[in-house]
């Protein structure tokens, strides 16, 4: 795997102004808003409040493994499974992305295990599968 673009320590203002220079539409006001407030911040300074802080919503830090994924190094990545509370989004994740380690995998099913046994049953029949098996 190379090397992560995105660690622990990366500033946030780094990484917004990276992402602003790819981002062909317009990032919306509300996005626009939380970024500035968080341009001092790290992105594991903001990882560690995901979930636990009402203005840190977990649903940042899935859109940061959906849409950075192994841009982002392991400690970050980790930081933000463990965010992960539900236990369908652990399941979601699970499935969809294929770059996971083996111990991500350990973390996300810590997560759902037990409590979907129906998502549970499909995935060991084979019913729905694994974006990293494929």
């Amino acid at each position: 795997m190379p090397k992560p673009k995105y660690t622990v320590n990366t500033s946030f203002r780094v990484f917004v102004n990276a992402y602003s220079s790819k981002q062909t539409a317009p990032i919306c006001a509300e996005a626009q808003a939380w970024n500035s407030k968080h341009l001092g911040e790290t992105l594991g300074q903001i990882a560690d409040k995901l979930g636990t802080d009402p203005t840190y919503a977990i649903g940042w830090g899935i859109w940061l493994l959906v849409k950075f994924g192994a841009e982002i190094d392991l400690p970050l990545r980790k930081k933000v499974i463990d965010a992960v509370k539900d236990a369908m989004t652990a399941f979601g994740l699970y499935l969809t992305l294929n770059w996971l380690t083996d111990e991500e995998d350990k973390l996300l099913e810590e997560k759902f295990k037990g409590k979907l046994p129906t998502a549970e049953n499909e995935l060991e029949k084979g019913i729905v599968t694994r974006a990293k098996w494929q």
